[in-house]
């Protein structure tokens, strides 16, 4: 990394709040990581001390992550479609 950039990275910090002694969440499906993505982004965006900056980075990061999981969702739910119409065709 640049100077520059570790330079940067010093001075953007998300302050943490209350919410961060929540208790551990279990992430066990694509679904749990949205819900905690979601509650996540909406603490972000209710921080009014945060910076600007550092509050679209942190919400553009959270965006990649939940599109992901959307995404694997998706995979998930026509992988079980397919399984179905082949036990169907194929019994075993």
């Amino acid at each position: 990394m640049t100077r520059g950039r570790l330079a940067r990275i010093g001075r953007v910090r998300l302050r943490p709040t209350a919410s961060t002694d929540a208790a551990p969440v279990r992430l066990r499906s694509p679904a749990d990581v949205l819900e905690l993505f979601e509650a996540e982004a909406a603490r972000v965006r209710a921080d009014p001390a945060t910076d600007p900056v550092a509050r679209a980075r942190a919400l553009a990061a959270l965006a990649r992550v939940a599109l992901a999981a959307i995404a694997a969702d998706q995979v998930a739910a026509r992988m079980a479609a397919r399984e179905a119409v082949l036990a169907r065709r194929c019994p075993s």
